[in-house]
């Protein structure tokens, strides 16, 4: 695969793992967790964090192995040419059908909120345009981007919950445990998904400067992320109390009502703009991953050159639901529900087999000599 000369560190690694997952929390993300547990949401990313510890652990483990190898060259080593290739494009598609799905989200969101009389195509094609144009830039122009974006977007979102408070009811998040314990670790266990990016992120790990600084800026981000979301949805719980489930994006009903005093009532424009921003670097994010899942599969050199191709795929694919309650009700639970699980499992095969075909006894015996 064709990488680039200049590699990034760990801090715009962080930042880029930082606007792709943490980002969940502004989504429909919330919402959707109310509807199953509901007033425990806030729980899952909690116990989902727990569950995917130990395979994101051992993919790590896995991936040490082979320096300076992305997750689709460890995955043909360990499993073999042919199904090794089966289950890259299985990720593939997964992947695929996930972007597509969440860049309409993110579509319906503005469209709901910010530009009602804009139609969703031409807002649709915006997004993927300047996500599209990003990701050809490089690895290490979004990492820049990233680093530069990510204080002020996380310093929104906490502002922004701050000033929800003022609103919230404590009493909200009582019964502590919801609809019962079991159906929180169940719940927990289908909801991996919302880490599974950083299943994703094993295949930027050749571009950054060492495997050390993908570990240390990997489980920084995984602790960070984990207790981002939990407290925002504790804080939508807390604000919005049963109204949650009904509430499809919490994070932009509540920039909405608040206000930073009497002069300056309506604060939404600022977040919005923020936010937009963090948006545009996670899509970027995940087409540039994509095109180089594409480049691994069928051995192009130059994948940034698939970029503008996927991204028209994706618009396409993303505009078939006609409503915005059909990409939530319908299509998005389909891929939170498998994508998690099925990373969850490859993780952990791929250190089975390296175990049994003895490939952790041979780097340590190539270590000692």
């Amino acid at each position: 695969m064709k990488q680039q000369s200049t590699k990034i560190g760990v801090r715009e690694y962080v930042s880029i793992a930082v606007l792709m997952v943490g980002t969940k929390a502004t989504e429909d993300t919330p919402a959707h967790l109310y509807s199953q547990v509901q007033n425990a949401a806030w729980m899952i990313p909690i116990i989902s964090a727990g569950f995917f510890f130990i395979p994101l652990y051992l993919l790590i483990k896995t991936m040490s192995l082979y320096e300076g190898k992305d997750l689709f060259s460890v995955i043909k080593k360990i499993f073999g040419k042919y199904l090794g290739f089966l289950v890259c494009l299985v990720i593939f598609i997964i992947n695929s059908f996930a972007v597509s799905f969440d860049t309409r989200t993110y579509t319906n969101i503005i469209r709901s909120f910010y530009f009602t009389t804009t139609p969703t195509l031409i807002i649709y094609a915006i997004l993927m345009f300047i996500c599209a144009y990003g990701a050809k830039k490089g690895l290490q122009h979004i990492g820049s981007v990233s680093y530069l974006i990510v204080f002020y977007a996380v310093l929104s979102l906490y502002l922004a919950l701050w000033l929800g408070t003022k609103h919230a009811n404590i009493n909200s998040m009582f019964p502590l445990w919801g609809p019962g314990a079991f159906v929180l670790m169940k719940e927990g266990a289908q909801k991996v998904t919302i880490f599974a990016d950083f299943f994703l992120l094993t295949m930027i790990l050749p571009y950054l400067t060492s495997n050390k600084a993908f570990k240390k800026g990997t489980w920084f981000s995984y602790i960070y992320i984990c207790i981002q979301i939990s407290m925002s949805i504790l804080i939508f719980v807390c604000m919005f109390d049963e109204s949650l489930g009904g509430t499809a994006y919490p994070f932009h009903t509540l920039i909405r009502f608040i206000s930073l005093g009497q002069y300056i009532p309506n604060v939404e424009i600022i977040f919005f703009i923020i936010w937009i921003m963090a948006a545009f670097i996670r899509f970027t994010a995940f087409l540039y991953i994509n095109a180089l899942m594409f480049g691994n599969l069928f051995k192009i050199k130059d994948f940034e050159y698939l970029i503008p191709s996927l991204a028209t795929i994706y618009l396409m694919v993303g505009s078939i639901p006609e409503a915005p309650i059909n990409v939530s009700l319908q299509f998005k639970p389909i891929i939170l529900n498998t994508a998690g699980p099925m990373f969850t499992g490859i993780s952990i095969l791929l250190w089975i087999v390296a175990l049994i075909k003895g490939e952790f006894k041979h780097a340590k015996n190539k270590n000692t000599i």
